[in-house]
């Protein structure tokens, strides 16, 4: 038996009810470089302007990194933060960083200490980059990554993603009744989005059929002022 398999056994052993309910703390979130910055790095050519604004990027979002890798790519901590300032769950996600795909996804609380057999308090809620909303036009898109790129190609939006393999709820829409809303779903999310929020936010499909990914790191890369 390795280390791994004794923390689960630890970690589940007490019965649900007997568990403690806990917050995530904000420090086990510390902004720090990983594969999916190590990418965007790559995507902005080493502009220094650019690379400053993705050091801006890491601050805000307080996006962390594991130490735990793969391929050597270091595991990108991508936290909920709720509009209370609260962590109430995330992912831990490798990146390839020379392509930027996804090559594992994680649940942030499988990273937080599960031999402590704490049940850490999640929202499913809680959209990524929620907790920067302002006053300004928001933009919501599938995944972590597009939200980032977004946010470097067009600074004015507020950029926020429902995440790889999950979709959006009622709960979480309801948040920004009249507020002005535009929704670009993927080929996978646009009949559900449509159907389900068309009628009171602006779904556009324009990226069903184009890597919205690649029209963001166009835009980035016109920026760019050599």
């Amino acid at each position: 038996m390795d280390d791994k398999e004794l923390k689960q056994i630890l970690a589940t052993k007490v019965p649900a009810y007997e568990r403690s309910f806990i917050e995530i703390p904000r420090d086990s979130v510390v902004p720090h470089l990983s594969s999916l910055t190590d990418y965007l790095d790559k995507v902005v050519k080493a502009d220094k302007r650019m690379m400053s604004r993705i050091d801006n990027l890491v601050m805000r979002y307080r996006l962390g990194a594991v130490d735990k890798t793969m391929n050597e790519h270091f595991g990108t901590v991508l936290p909920r933060i709720n509009q209370k300032g609260m962590i109430v769950g995330g992912s831990v996600i490798y990146y390839n960083t020379e392509d930027g795909t996804m090559l594992q996804k994680d649940e942030l609380v499988d990273h937080l200490y599960p031999w402590y057999a704490f049940d850490y308090y999640t929202d499913p809620n809680v959209f990524f980059g929620e907790h920067l909303c302002h006053r300004r036009q928001i933009v919501i898109v599938p995944e972590e990554k597009t939200a980032l790129l977004g946010a470097l190609a067009h600074p004015d939006f507020d950029w926020l993603a429902v995440g790889v393999g999950n979709n959006l709820t009622d709960a979480m829409m309801k948040k920004f009744a009249g507020r002005l809303v535009i929704l670009f779903p993927d080929d996978f999310s646009c009949e559900y989005w449509s159907e389900h929020f068309g009628s009171k936010f602006k779904v556009d499909d324009c990226f069903t059929h184009r890597d919205i990914n690649q029209y963001l790191i166009d835009v980035i890369h016109k920026q760019h002022v050599p």
